[in-house]
């Protein structure tokens, strides 16, 4: 897991390339390099691509990036795992290629020398990835099905940029706090979070899960831009293809492919059905220690804490299990590294971050998480709704200032980014994307700790994708993965609800001095944001303390802000 930046266009000064790295150096602690060259001898237009390192194939400097062809005419960067490196090397090494590392990083080289585009349909993995073929005068954009990396872009008269961060974009000099999306600050309104295709920074755009596009250097124009191509397994977000294999035997097979690396396995445990049944099947495929953490609450009145059924899990299969408290005066202190980690705001991603925090503090560098499991197998009660416009308006946030029909339109907007695949294709394409995945590679990555999504391997995606809602809960939500837990997870996780991890904000809004409404007020005010909205959305916080997202969302986002 790594962060990056390549610009095709003005050389990048050095000042600039090092502001670049810093604004990455969480997402790749290990190492950082750069490359830069002219796109013909001479000229004023440069390609520049700049790499920040988190080593987890290959510790070895042999893994450095940007990482060149043997050759020097191919050029790579890139961000994530790919998790079937090791058979598309056996297929390279029978066409003849001589690797000199054990990184996936090469496979790329060696995989686009040999298969071009289609390469990208070969992956099973997580990845953002550009590519530098210079003969071509081609840059390579590439991205994950489930969208699980991060990768922005920004296209204009004076060349083309792309980032793991708009951080990045900030960094180099290409935009600014100052200058802010309209569309997308509407959308966070509404939602919460940003919806892609926007970001929060004008100009700068979220690249689309599960798609490639190639760039004449010559002219920056985008030459072919396609879905990514469905070798290993059908889009997320399209009708799947059959696959015989049951469902016990595909959750083993990711649990599997995803435990590789030259970093121990970690696990973030909560007290519910996804993360225990991951445990499970980890603990089924390893001997030996395999950490685990969970995270609860001390003298905070309102937490939901599940700590205690997190610990009966771990003792069920033997896990070295640690139990992390946060107290108020943590909560505190991790809030501003919080907004330094979240790149663009978000209701989400505070937990996480705090999760995070405990792991890397107690040595985690790679763990597994249960993302995507209530979005695939149906685990949140309004996916059984039948009105698509019902179920996507249950996320909207009250108190958001729009005009009726500007929220009907972004309602509208996001039903047709959906498209008609159902209530899981809903949550997929919109929350899952541009809330969960999105704060979570924020705040792990910039700690640098490596996420891994196992109920996101395309096979498993595409066996969820086949079973209509009636069968996913024909016995209460997630009946067909309860029905795979029955013999691994102890009875008292199988029964319990669906609880979430909730933090006890409230109180601590209502008493810190800069969470006052008329603070907020006078800095959202020359966005456009209505005092009406602040204030009513500080009234539900009175009403009842559970109500605390509506005001959150300004919270964050006013100190979000704040840190131009």
């Amino acid at each position: 897991m790594c962060g990056l930046f390549g610009q095709l266009g003005s050389p990048l000064s050095g000042p600039r390339q090092r502001a670049v790295l810093q604004a990455l150096q969480g997402r790749g602690p290990d190492d950082h390099g750069q490359h830069q060259e002219p796109l013909r001898k001479g000229g004023d237009q440069w390609l520049s691509l700049l790499h920040t390192r988190l080593a987890i194939q290959d510790l070895s400097p042999l893994g450095h990036q940007p990482m060149a062809s043997p050759e020097g005419d191919l050029w790579v960067v890139f961000n994530g795992e790919i998790y079937n490196q090791w058979q598309l090397r056996q297929e390279l090494q029978h066409l003849g290629v001589r690797f000199r590392s054990g990184s996936d990083t090469e496979v790329l080289l060696h995989g686009y020398r040999h298969w071009g585009q289609a390469l990208w349909g070969r992956l099973n993995g997580i990845f953002a990835i550009a590519l530098w073929d210079r003969p071509r005068g081609q840059l390579s954009l590439a991205r994950d099905c489930c969208g699980v990396k991060p990768l922005l872009w920004q296209r204009g008269a004076a060349g083309l940029a792309f980032a793991s961060e708009l951080s990045a974009f900030e960094a180099a000099g290409l935009a600014s706090r100052h200058q802010l999306c309209a569309e997308g600050l509407r959308s966070y309104a509404l939602w919460g979070a940003v919806a892609a295709p926007h970001t929060l920074l004008q100009g700068v755009e979220v690249f689309p899960a599960g798609h490639y596009a190639v760039i004449h250097a010559a002219h920056g124009t985008t030459q072919t831009a396609g879905k990514v191509p469905a070798l290993l397994g059908p889009q997320p977000f399209e009708a799947p293809l059959c696959s015989p294999q049951p469902l016990a035997d595909l959750l083993a097979q990711a649990v599997a492919r995803q435990a590789i690396g030259d970093r121990p396995v970690g696990l973030f445990l909560s007290g519910g059905l996804d993360s225990g049944l991951l445990a499970a099947l980890l603990r089924g495929q390893r001997q030996g220690p395999i950490h685990s953490l969970a995270v609860g609450f001390h003298g905070l009145a309102g937490a939901v804490d599940e700590t205690d059924r997190a610990a009966i899990t771990a003792a069920h299969l033997g896990l070295l299990h640690q139990r992390v408290l946060i107290t108020a005066n943590e909560l505190q202190a991790a809030f501003d590294p919080f907004l330094e980690a979240i790149d663009q705001p978000s209701i989400d991603g505070f937990n996480s971050f705090l999760v995070t925090k405990a792991a890397r503090a107690s040595g985690m560098v790679v763990a597994f998480s249960g993302l995507g499991a209530d979005e695939l197998f149906f685990g949140y009660a309004h996916m059984a709704w039948r009105s698509q416009r019902r179920r996507l308006a249950c996320r909207r946030i009250p108190a958001s200032g729009l005009a009726p029909c500007t929220k009907m339109r972004l309602l509208q907007a996001r039903a047709d980014r959906c498209g008609s695949g159902g209530a899981s294709n809903e949550e997929t394409a919109a929350y899952l994307q541009d809330t969960l995945l999105r704060d979570s590679d924020a705040v792990t990555m910039a700690q640098g700790l490596e996420l891994r999504v196992p109920f996101l391997d395309p096979d498993l995606v595409a066996f969820a994708r086949r079973h209509c809602a009636a069968e996913h809960r024909a016995a209460g939500p997630k009946t067909l993965l309860r029905q795979q837990a029955q013999a691994l997870v102890p009875a008292e996780i199988q029964r319990g609800p669906k609880r979430g991890f909730n933090l006890p904000l409230a109180p601590w809004l209502n008493c810190e001095p800069r969470f006052d409404p008329r603070r907020l007020m006078a800095r959202l005010g020359p966005l456009g944001i209505p005092a009406q909205a602040i204030g009513r959305s500080w009234a539900l916080m009175q009403l009842t303390h559970r109500r605390w997202a509506p005001y959150w969302r300004w919270v964050v986002l006013s100190e979000w802000l704040g840190r131009v």
